[in-house]
């Protein structure tokens, strides 16, 4: 990972692993500790960085997430995460592609719109409703 960032001039990081607030997200629970909290995902402090003029940035993060514990979770793990300034959709989709297959995935991913995810796994077309409709 570190190579295939390293390559195309992503910048690593390491942001703080306690802050001052828990996540703001109302589906993730975060852990306390000595009156900080820890990291449920590096994404604050990233973007952080980037309003200060960071440019391209990746992080390898440790990460911890209370009632995240079951077959395939743990509470602690670990995470990528990476924002690319100027990329679109679709050169995040091509990068992300490139990635998976740098570490031993795929030469190539099939591509849904969402319009097409949204046909094809619950035959909703989601042109063709307005906000109500969809909730």
């Amino acid at each position: 990972i570190r190579t295939f960032f390293a390559g195309r001039e992503v910048l690593e990081v390491e942001t703080p692993v306690l802050s001052r607030a828990a996540t703001v997200d109302p589906q993730i629970d975060s852990f306390s500790t000595a009156g900080r909290w820890l990291q449920t995902s590096p994404e604050f402090a990233m973007k952080r960085l980037l309003a200060a003029g960071s440019g391209p940035i990746y992080q390898v993060a440790r990460v911890f997430r209370v009632d995240e514990s079951g077959r395939f979770h743990n509470p602690e793990f670990t995470m990528l995460e990476w924002y690319r300034p100027g990329f679109d959709h679709l050169r995040l989709i091509d990068e992300c592609e490139a990635l998976l297959f740098a570490i031993g995935g795929p030469a190539s991913c099939g591509r849904l719109s969402y319009r097409e995810a949204f046909l094809k796994q619950l035959a909703v077309d989601i042109t063709a409703f307005f906000d109500k409709t969809l909730r």
